[in-house]
């Protein structure tokens, strides 16, 4: 029995530096398009002061912040061995949503379904930081 135990907690231990490693690469790739989405910024920039430019802008910008904040998920998981909190996640999906209530382009049923699902994180955010205490 002590064995099977040994073999098992090895196990864990392959699988935890595993779980390092991919988040470790993981966040490497990302930082690498990261940096070519500022890049690609530049062009269109530089471009004429269209509708159809200044949309393709914000829709870069936005993804821009998504690839920092799964960056930032990335490095917060690292710190803490690949645990990430709770209320850091719920914080994380939140400004998520907003990004994409400012990147619906009008479709009120898109407006309406982010709005709803904003409120439902917060209150859940309110409610883990009262229990919590």
């Amino acid at each position: 029995m002590k064995r099977i135990y040994e073999l098992a907690t090895k196990f864990s231990h392959a699988l935890r530096l595993f779980t390092i490693l991919a988040l470790a690469i993981l966040g490497t790739v990302l930082t690498v398009l990261l940096f070519t989405e500022i890049f690609s910024l530049i062009p269109l920039m530089i471009a004429g002061n269209t509708d159809h430019v200044i949309f393709k802008i914000l829709d870069r910008v936005i993804v821009f912040f998504l690839f920092f904040s799964f960056i930032t998920m990335i490095i917060a998981a690292l710190k803490h061995h690949g645990h990430i909190a709770v209320d850091f996640l719920l914080s994380l999906g939140i400004m998520a949503l907003i990004r994409g209530l400012i990147a619906a382009h009008g479709q009120p049923y898109e407006i309406l379904t982010s709005s709803i699902a904003i409120l439902l994180l917060i209150i859940g955010m309110v409610t883990l930081k009262h229990f919590m205490k």
